[in-house]
């Protein structure tokens, strides 16, 4: 091996231990980042505990007391239930509430609705000071969220409202009073709605209080909205009718709204330039009683300000730049000293350095011979996981092609041998002989056709190219390679009403698991445990579009799930093990593959139609591994 020239190998050196430098220097920036972040994380936790402790402390009970409220009026219409209503109504009534709003600092308002939404009795508490309203000034909510949600549920059910904005006269209180609300069914001689409303004006004062100069306090609500934030301009966006683009968490930070939105406990992520940490807070959790009730919840958001996380950066670089710096100057002298030793004591070992320099070659050849072998190996391991679907759907295709072909020339040979030898036959074994071979060679031509039309869905599944393509072949292939899967429904019945000459161009793999997906879900939800099921299956051209309709005469979708539907992990059959993503498949190919769109019409207990509408001639405008990346 050539000896490398001391004025080489010295800027050589240089350069390698600069970039080891570097790297160590890269990486212990990278590890004190590391944990100053998981010190800001931690003082974001106990942050987010503070809020979490403050917000449950003062509103922990909110069912509790709505129902104590509910059976005090309960009481007091059990012992008057001799006295008429006028002795007692307003002024007993009236006075329970008042003692009532007495008892938390946050109850705002307690009023009785009667079961149309028109106000009965309603009294005002503010500063631990009780008003009644007049009979003149009582108001018509019948049109408000919260009376329509309270009279669906039973008796015992509280309904918790979402934190809002107060509203009087159809009109949003100035100044901002965000309200939470408890509202409880009464049926008795005299039926409504009990409502009680919590004014947390005070309570998100303390809360924006825990915010200082390192972090602030961010309440979102479940849908991504500010209820507190940095920006007071961005609070309550929905309400005040502003901008959802630029002033929902979720439409500025997406990415962090995601990953808030997924976790359940604390979590914690960088974005931005900032270290974020959220809580999902319980409102109030469900009544065991009550296996479906859904909990009401915000999320306490911690995050630390913008120039926290940048100035600490600054900081480190500097030291890491300063410490590097001495360091590569010490170690540079320390490899000077060392090569001019090593090349005196060189001088006179330059006899043995020879015969190490050939054993030098011959091992860097072995090993460059060795790396050459690993890759070759490693490239041929490539190859051959990439070609082994393409290989076994032909290797499966030829090797049964083969039999069967040799199959339907032996019934042929034998057709042909009883046609010849049919005089020394009788009537009864020639005609017995005949059915025989009859049935034998229509369960071939079966299998022939099933094998063939196996190998099309899977080359087209497996291509991703754009195809020219007749529809009514794809669904005759795939209704084929069904009739197996359909002997498990024997009550279901598929309808193939398409149009037969419909010639298109675009992905016909695609399409057959689109239509294979909406066919499973109808199996598998619309007409499970149906008595009698019809799947239609409709295609027609609309100008330069196709019209693809699946349909069933099934259970039908209720309005809550098909919201949802197309949303990924979405479904009514997880008992089943069914994950919920084949809709959202659907919907990714549909819309973002093929440029269409998909209608649903459903109703309960009558069945539901989806309907594909796409371009006849379509092209690629994106990759199924960008796509894939989506999903």
């Amino acid at each position: 091996m050539t000896r490398i020239p001391k004025k080489m190998l010295f800027p050589t050196t240089m350069i390698t231990l600069f970039l080891v430098v570097v790297l160590v220097g890269w990486s212990n920036y990278r590890l004190f980042e590391n944990r100053y972040v998981t010190q800001l994380t931690l003082e974001e936790s106990g942050l987010l505990s503070q809020g979490s402790s403050l917000f449950n402390r003062e509103l922990g009970h909110i069912k509790s007391t709505t129902l104590f409220l509910r059976n005090s009026v309960y009481a007091l219409l059990t012992s008057h239930h001799h006295i008429p209503e006028s002795v007692f109504w307003q002024s007993d009534i009236s006075q329970i509430f008042s003692q009532f709003a007495l008892t938390s600092p946050f109850i705002s308002q307690v009023r009785w609705l009667d079961s149309n939404g028109k106000e009965l009795i309603r009294i005002n508490a503010r500063d631990g000071k009780i008003a009644v309203v007049p009979a003149s000034q009582l108001q018509d909510k019948s049109d408000r969220y919260y009376f329509q949600q309270a009279k669906l549920a039973t008796e015992n059910d509280v309904y918790i409202s979402p934190v809002d904005l107060n509203m009087e006269n159809d009109q949003i209180v100035r100044p901002l009073e965000p309200t939470l609300r408890g509202a409880v069914s009464i049926n008795r001689e005299r039926q409504g709605v009990l409502v009680v409303n919590y004014d947390l004006t005070k309570l998100f004062a303390q809360l924006r209080t825990l915010s200082n100069d390192r972090f602030f306090m961010d309440v979102v609500s479940e849908n991504g909205e500010w209820l507190i934030s940095q920006d007071a301009q961005k609070e309550w966006a929905s309400a005040l009718k502003q901008d959802k683009q630029t002033n929902y968490v979720k439409s500025l930070y997406p990415k962090v709204w995601a990953s808030i939105s997924s976790e359940e406990g604390l979590s914690s992520r960088i974005s931005e330039g900032q270290v974020w940490s959220s809580m999902r807070v319980i409102v109030e959790a469900p009544i065991s009683s009550m296996e479906t009730e859904q909990s009401s919840f915000l999320y306490f958001v911690a995050r630390s300000r913008s120039h926290v996380l940048d100035e600490y950066r600054e900081y480190l670089q500097w030291l890491i730049f300063s410490l590097g710096s001495a360091a590569f100057l010490i170690l540079s002298f320390l490899v000077w000293w060392q090569m001019n030793a090593s090349y005196k004591r060189r001088a006179l070992l330059s006899a043995l350095e020879a015969e190490q320099a050939q054993l030098k070659v011959a091992n860097n050849e072995f090993n460059v011979v060795n790396h050459q072998l690993v890759e070759l190996q490693s490239e041929l391991v490539e190859n051959s996981k990439l070609s082994a679907l393409g290989l076994m759907v032909a290797g499966l295709a030829h090797e049964m092609n083969t039999p069967l072909g040799g199959v339907r020339m032996a019934l042929s040979s034998l057709t042909a041998l009883i046609n010849k030898e049919a005089d020394s036959l009788s009537d009864r074994n020639r005609q017995s002989m005949g059915k025989t071979l009859e049935i034998a060679e229509k369960n071939l031509t079966r299998a022939i056709n099933l094998v063939a039309s196996f190998k099309r869905i899977t080359l087209d599944r497996s291509g991703q190219d754009v195809q020219d393509f007749v529809l009514n072949s794809v669904l005759q292939d795939l209704l084929t390679v069904y009739k197996p899967r359909l002997k498990r429904f024997p009550h279901v019945l598929i309808k193939d009403e398409c149009d037969a000459d419909i010639h298109m161009q675009g992905f016909p793999g695609i399409l057959s698991q689109v239509i294979q997906n909406l066919i499973d879900n109808a199996l598998q939800h619309g007409l499970k445990d149906y008595p009698k099921g019809i799947i239609t299956l409709t295609a027609k051209c609309q100008n330069d579009m196709l019209a693809l309709s699946v349909k069933d005469n099934g259970n039908g979708i209720s309005s809550e799930v098909r919201e949802r539907i197309f949303d990924p992990f979405v479904t009514t059959g997880r008992v089943d093990k069914h994950t919920g993503l084949g809709l959202h498949l659907v919907h990714q190919w549909v819309y973002t593959l093929m440029k269409g769109r998909i209608e649903i019409e459903s109703k309960e207990g009558e069945g539901t139609s989806f309907t594909i509408i796409i371009p006849l001639v379509q092209t690629r405008d994106v990759s199924l591994e960008e796509m894939s990346k989506g999903l």
